[in-house]
């Protein structure tokens, strides 16, 4: 109970789909992947969609309230779900012979961020579900995250994934770092004020494997936000450079993510659709 159970490697396919380090992702539901994620406002609400190709089969949903209670504490509640769909059970032939096989993944969590002397921590503990066909576990695991600006225009992050409380370590724990650098002198585009950002992130894991991505980003005026994205990934013993690639359209209190990467060897691509609104700036 003390650890994410093994169908919670499925949300690896989900963090394929971001299309910035996860130390760094933003919007509501950013608190899944670092606690220590903010939002400016005092209510916010976000859901993301993660779909793939019908050779992967993967689909997922998260969502978080996000609420501040003074300039330097806001709390939240983040939950989600990752499934596999269309697995049925056939014997010597590929008809079915019967229902379909449920995997999945779901939790639900509470989180706490406060800042203290320009850092920015966050606490978050998650309860998962998970079920591959008759199997059924449980458990429970906590995060820790972390955010700085040391310098103007810089941000460094990190945060863990799925860390079980008893600190020990396990396959589905990861390890997030980000750093990132605004140029904020860029040119303008159309008329709009331009921001330029650059990208580097790291993900390591208990088995020893690291992978390193680069991306960049930018800001057209408030409104529109592209981001482009490359990681160096292992899967089966292959390495391949994975590209990603997201717009965020902000219009009035809505904030609107299409983002689409392609999986390792062009195994199908994962595409994400998100909506965050601020009820209360």
């Amino acid at each position: 109970m003390a650890q994410a159970p093994p169908s919670a490697n499925l949300w690896r396919v989900a963090a394929a789909s971001l299309t910035s380090p996860a130390a760094l992702a933003q919007g509501a539901t950013a608190v899944f992947w670092n606690p220590a994620a903010a939002e400016p406002t005092r209510l916010s609400v976000g859901v993301q969609v993660i779909e793939t190709s019908e050779v992967l089969g993967l689909r997922g949903i998260v969502g978080a309230v996000t609420t501040s209670l003074g300039p330097r504490v806001q709390l939240g509640v983040v939950a989600g779900r990752m499934d596999i769909r269309d697995l049925v059970r056939t014997t010597s032939s590929p008809i079915s012979t019967g229902g379909s096989i449920p995997v999945y993944d779901q939790m639900i969590g509470g989180r706490v961020r406060v800042t203290l002397a320009g850092l920015e921590l966050g606490g978050l503990v998650r309860a998962h579900d998970s079920r591959f066909d008759a199997l059924r576990e449980g458990g429970v695991t906590m995060d820790l995250g972390v955010r700085y600006r040391p310098f103007p225009h810089v941000q460094v992050a990190a945060a863990t994934h799925f860390l079980p409380v008893d600190l020990s370590e396990r396959e589905n724990t990861d390890y997030y770092f980000g750093a990132e650098y605004a140029f904020t002198d860029a040119v303008s585009v159309a008329g709009l004020p331009t921001t330029i950002l650059g990208r580097y992130g790291l993900s390591v894991r208990p088995t020893g494997d690291v992978e390193h991505a680069l991306g960049a980003g930018a800001g057209f005026g408030s409104h529109v936000f592209v981001d482009g994205f490359v990681v160096r990934e292992s899967a089966f013993g292959d390495v391949a450079w994975r590209p990603a690639f997201g717009i965020d359209i902000v219009i009035g209190r809505y904030a609107i993510t299409f983002a689409r990467s392609v999986g390792i060897n062009d195994v199908g691509g994962i595409f994400r659709i998100g909506l965050d609104v601020d009820f209360i700036r």
